[in-house]
């Protein structure tokens, strides 16, 4: 990719594919680039400090491959467990696959490494949704939806060989609420978590030394939307229709000015601004059907949605307020589920 483009990568659930755009940095303008199936059961995507694109699949054996931007694929490797989240630890030292189906949160070699000991697991608790490192990568902090709890881990030499590891400390949710989604800013002293079930946003306090979380503020993102609290849902459950919260991806701008969370039962994006690390809601526009997935590009000019039940992904102009303006859409394979952006390899 080019200073003026960066690559953006659309994991197709459906359609088992991988979808590939280029963005343009001055216009937002998305044009699509390329396809990659092959891929049962696409879930999750990550870029590495390196721009390398990994792709999670759920299919008959859950793996990790590396693909190109040119459309190939290249390097795989098994999942010890269906994934629904997939990061690169720092240091290159594999990825995070944090698996909802079965309450666990691993860190694989990566594919094409020579490292072939068995995973390290983290017992993060039901219903684990994403992990995150602090900036120092001395602690790793992962949500369980289903414990409404948020844990940390001790990296300081704990992560060295296979085996499952305790977490140092947790912070409890909300009952009911479903931690899903966390972030931490570069500094390391906030964490940022969106809740499932209940639609808010927790804002902690994060201890350098200890790791510790301490809550500090929690704002709704669907207050005014009219829905009910959601569910936790499964496989082996029943679809609870369009009127209870389904709260999805939470993502901040480069520069910690802005907050961006999903809500997909409505269909709508709310927009917060970030003051001195606290929240204040801008507002909420309608966006895709079902939007599971969004991402923010490297510029910090767009932010990307992806619509599940759209089968397309906009691009937004994001203004010097906070506010969003559609700069682009496309078409996408059939059940997009999630969307990153990154300058590709």
């Amino acid at each position: 990719m080019t200073q003026q483009t960066s690559l953006v990568a659309v994991a197709c659930a459906e359609a088992g594919a991988v979808d590939l755009l280029t963005l343009d940095a001055q216009t937002g303008q998305l044009e699509p680039s390329g396809r990659i199936g092959g891929l049962d059961g696409a879930a999750a995507l990550a870029f590495g400090p390196d721009g390398t694109l990994y792709a999670a699949c759920n299919g008959e054996r859950p793996r990790v491959v590396v693909l190109h931007p040119d459309g190939a694929i290249g390097e795989e490797r098994p999942l010890p467990a269906s994934t629904c989240f997939i990061a690169a630890a720092p240091g290159g030292r594999g990825l995070f696959s944090a698996s909802y189906g079965e309450g666990r949160l691993d860190l694989v070699p990566l594919p094409g490494a020579a490292d072939d000991a068995g995973p390290v697991t983290f017992a993060t608790g039901r219903n684990t949704h994403c992990a995150a490192v602090s900036p120092d990568g001395r602690f790793l902090y992962a949500t369980s939806l289903g414990d409404d709890r948020v844990s940390w881990f001790t990296m300081d030499g704990d992560a060295a060989g296979p085996g499952v590891r305790e977490p140092s400390g947790h912070v409890a949710a909300e009952p009911g609420s479903g931690p899903r989604y966390l972030r931490l800013n570069r500094a390391g002293d906030r964490a940022y978590v969106m809740h499932e079930l209940s639609g808010d946003v927790a804002v902690y306090a994060r201890q350098a030394e200890s790791g510790r979380l301490e809550l500090l503020q929690r704002t709704s993102a669907v207050d005014g939307l009219d829905l009910e609290p959601g569910v936790v849902r499964s496989a082996q459950t029943p679809d609870p229709g369009p009127g209870v919260v389904w709260a999805a991806d939470l993502r901040i701008t480069p520069d910690e000015r802005f907050l961006y969370t999903t809500e997909r039962s409505t269909g709508t994006l709310a927009c917060f601004a970030l003051r001195e690390g606290l929240l204040e809601l801008l507002g909420r526009i309608e966006t895709e059907q079902q939007p599971g997935g969004a991402a923010v590009d490297p510029t910090g000019r767009y932010l990307l949605v992806a619509g599940e039940g759209s089968h397309a992904v906009t691009s937004y102009r994001i203004a010097a307020d906070g506010s969003l303006s559609e700069a682009s859409r496309a078409r996408t394979s059939a059940g997009p589920v999630a969307v990153e952006c990154g300058t590709g390899a």
